[in-house]
């Protein structure tokens, strides 16, 4: 072994050791550390960036919760005041519905009370026309003398009608009856009429209108006992009746 020949090289490889290590590693560890150096800042940055994004965020979801909530509240404000507007137009309308209802109620009484009135009006009128008629197909000359025998009584019983006919100033009296008279009965009413005034003439006359009876016409006053007279008499409370009820 050349001992010389080693030394050398272990001289040799001391000072390349030297020179890499003054000329190729410091530039490399100096640019190894200023890149760490530099990465370390970057790494710090890029922490510093993320605390504000995080920051940014939860700023950002507490806004979109309070704009959420803000939301929510409208949306319930305005689901309140739509019920209420809701409830306020179905208060209306049914107030509107009731009036109606109570409007219509009220003319369908009103209707119904004039209908009724009617009716009865024409049940009355029709009753009265057929009772004339009735009366007039019925009438005859023994129902008539009953009815004179009644005025005759009349005479003699009613101290009112006497009282009258003595007050009665007119000459001239007129019996009218339906039917013509016999002769006795004539002659008994001439013979009654006389006693209240002797100088009195007394003149019989007929008239269908009166269809059953007699009436007794002394001047402006007039005595009557007669179908036409009663039945005018009812047709006249009928409508005083009818008048009287409340519309």
């Amino acid at each position: 072994m050349d001992w010389l020949t080693v030394v050398a090289q272990i001289v040799n490889f001391l000072i390349l050791a030297a020179l890499l290590k003054r000329f190729l590693y410091r530039p490399i560890v100096t640019a190894m550390a200023a890149r760490q150096a530099h990465i370390e800042r970057q790494l710090q940055e890029a922490r510093h960036l993320k605390a504000q994004a995080e920051r940014l965020i939860a700023t950002y979801r507490r806004r979109l919760e309070e704009v959420e909530q803000q939301n929510q509240q409208l949306l319930e404000q305005a689901r309140q005041e739509a019920e209420r507007e809701r409830q306020a137009l179905l208060d209306q309308a049914r107030l509107e519905v009731e009036a109606k209802r109570r409007q219509w109620l009220e003319a369908l009484a009103r209707e119904q009370h004039q209908l009724a009135r009617d009716l009865e009006r024409l049940l009355g009128e029709q009753l009265i026309a057929l009772g004339r008629k009735a009366f007039a197909e019925l009438a005859g000359r023994r129902l008539e003398a009953c009815l004179v025998e009644t005025f005759l009584e009349r005479l003699e019983t009613s101290p009112e009608l006497q009282r009258l006919l003595t007050e009665a100033g007119s000459r001239e009296w007129t019996v009218v009856t339906a039917q013509p008279l016999d002769a006795d009965l004539r002659r008994r009413i001439e013979t009654a009429l006389r006693r209240f005034n002797p100088d009195v003439r007394v003149r019989f006359v007929e008239r269908d209108a009166l269809i059953l009876g007699i009436a007794l016409e002394a001047g402006d006053r007039v005595w009557s006992w007669n179908l036409a007279a009663w039945l005018e008499q009812l047709e006249a409370e009928l409508q005083r009746f009818l008048q009287s009820l409340p519309s």
